[in-house]
């Protein structure tokens, strides 16, 4: 199956922090039933592909959760009030449509409301979550709680709206963040089972990133790699009125991230990267990033320490509903994860390590 098709199909998938078992089935659908896995309790899951080593064992990562809502309340006359699960730009969500989904797995169609602008007498104050709620239609709590079925705690996801622009090779979606990085480790998955390589694989997606890198721990106890690739969706800063040198510019390549309050790189792991990009001529941009984290940030100091670095596909307006992403960037950080594999072996692996 082509990138372009795999990534449609995951972006249209729900897959809420704690309730990721959908993305996780598209996995192993993906993968396949021949690839042995295995699991940790919180719903993280790795792929072994081994290789003609049994070291380094290389943890190639992406997370499977997306950001999305829960129920918090019930009000009298039938509206839904909510809590975000992970980080929502508020100025986003106004008239957007969302699913929520009862203890069942029903889903019924809302929208994202609050007073109308027409009965505010003051419009300059903004919006936060606690002034919105999901309308379903519904009458009362009543109706909400005997019809619908809808409790506290069920989970609300944003509907999607896939298009591809073909003149620009630009995809439209949700959930980048973290689908590409799915999608990528099921497309390493995949090649790997057909191609030799000198160590042994672990393609994994981790569960809960978006609510503290949750997965990313329990997963890297299980598996103990010696060496890892995170692979993200990262937010986009070709925006305008950038002042800052850009770091990650849809359409310049994979993005390669060095530092963030979570993580350092290890010194020799980033430049051996840098190193296949040029011998491969293979796009990159490097990121220096002041603030947010990755999954890389409870990996590299699991067990006794992992080199870890972190390959993204800029994406842009990441954590909403729509979100933009061109095929020549996941292009790019797929070839590259690809010829790092085939790069790494022990000798190598030596050379990484402090």
């Amino acid at each position: 199956m082509k990138s372009k098709e795999i990534l449609k199909q995951i972006t249209l998938l729900s897959g809420v922090s704690g309730d990721e078992r959908l993305i996780k089935e598209y996995m192993q659908n993906q993968i396949g039933t021949d690839v042995p896995f295995v699991k940790d309790n919180l719903g993280s899951i790795a792929f072994e592909l081994k290789g003609t080593s049994e070291k380094p064992r290389i943890l190639v990562v992406g997370h499977l959760d997306e950001i999305g809502f829960m129920v918090h309340s019930i009000t009298k006359n039938g509206l839904l009030r909510f809590i975000s699960i992970g980080g929502w730009d508020p100025r986003t969500l106004m008239s957007s449509p969302v699913e929520v989904i009862n203890h069942k797995g029903e889903r019924f169609t809302g929208i994202i409301g609050s007073v109308p602008v027409h009965h505010l007498k003051d419009t300059s104050g903004k919006l936060s979550i606690d002034d919105m709620y999901i309308d379903l239609g519904a009458e009362s709590d009543k109706e909400i709680e005997e019809s619908f079925e809808i409790r506290k705690g069920d989970f609300v996801v944003p509907i999607p709206h896939y298009h591809f622009i073909d003149k620009k090779d630009i995809m439209i979606s949700k959930a980048f963040d973290d689908r590409a990085g799915i999608a990528l480790a099921i497309e390493t998955a995949q090649y790997f089972k057909n191609n030799n390589h000198p160590n042994t694989i672990y393609c994994a997606g981790s569960a809960q990133e978006e609510v503290g890198t949750r997965g990313a721990q329990t997963i890297a106890n299980l598996v103990k790699p010696d060496i890892a690739i995170v692979l993200e969706g990262s937010p986009g800063d070709d925006f305008p009125g950038n002042r800052d040198e850009v770091q990650c510019g849809m359409g310049k390549g994979l993005q390669m991230r060095v530092i963030d309050p979570t993580m350092l790189t290890n010194p020799a792991f980033k430049n051996l990267v840098i190193d296949v990009c040029e011998k491969y001529k293979i796009p990159y941009q490097i990121a220096v990033r002041k603030s947010g984290g990755t999954d890389a940030g409870k990996i590299h100091i699991s067990n006794i320490g992992v080199p870890t670095i972190v390959l993204a596909v800029p994406v842009r307006y990441a954590h909403s509903h729509n979100c933009m992403m061109k095929m020549s960037d996941y292009q790019a950080t797929l070839d590259l994860i690809i010829k790092l594999i085939e790069t790494i072996d022990e000798k190598v692996l030596e050379k990484i390590l402090p």
